[in-house]
């Protein structure tokens, strides 16, 4: 069964014209207004989600540049050497001002399209080139391993 749309309780539902709204609600608060029809047993079929448009593929999946730890403060430090308040910041790259206030207590994670437009904005670089990472080759141990254990175990 539905719910009121005034109190949310599970019951059937008539639909009710209170003040100027028409509503389904049920037999405790139809005395709020005037029965436009007798009972309804459902609401209306709700309208389909809207569907979303894929994401573009993030850069930072890449791997190849990474976001600096220390971005809040270059951004920052950035913005008070040109003199900009978060406000004039804000206008500038057409982002709100909790926005830039987010960024620089490292609150928000920026998308690609934000680190560009506040790298190009303030003229600083938040954005690092990643280092191959190459594991050296085997450590050389000189305990005995698992597989030292099991052999000795076998013989």
């Amino acid at each position: 069964m539905p719910d009121c749309e005034r109190c949310g309780k599970r019951s059937r539902l008539t639909l009710v014209r209170i003040d100027r709204a028409e509503m389904y609600v049920c037999e405790d608060c139809k005395r709020f207004g005037s029965v436009v029809e007798k009972k309804v047993e459902h609401r209306p079929a709700p309208r389909p989600a809207q569907v979303s448009r894929p994401r573009k593929p993030d850069a930072l999946s890449k791997r190849a540049r990474e976001l600096v730890d220390d971005y809040p403060k270059r951004i920052q430090r950035g913005r008070e050497s040109m003199g900009l308040s978060r406000e004039d910041l804000g206008r500038k790259i057409n982002e709100r001002v909790s926005v830039i206030a987010q960024l620089e207590h490292g609150q928000m994670h920026p998308s690609d399209n934000l680190i560009k437009k506040i790298q190009k904005a303030l003229n600083i670089e938040i954005m690092e080139d990643i280092e191959e990472y190459s594991p050296t080759s085997h450590a050389q141990s000189s305990g005995m391993t698992m597989a030292d254990f099991i052999i000795a175990k076998k013989k």
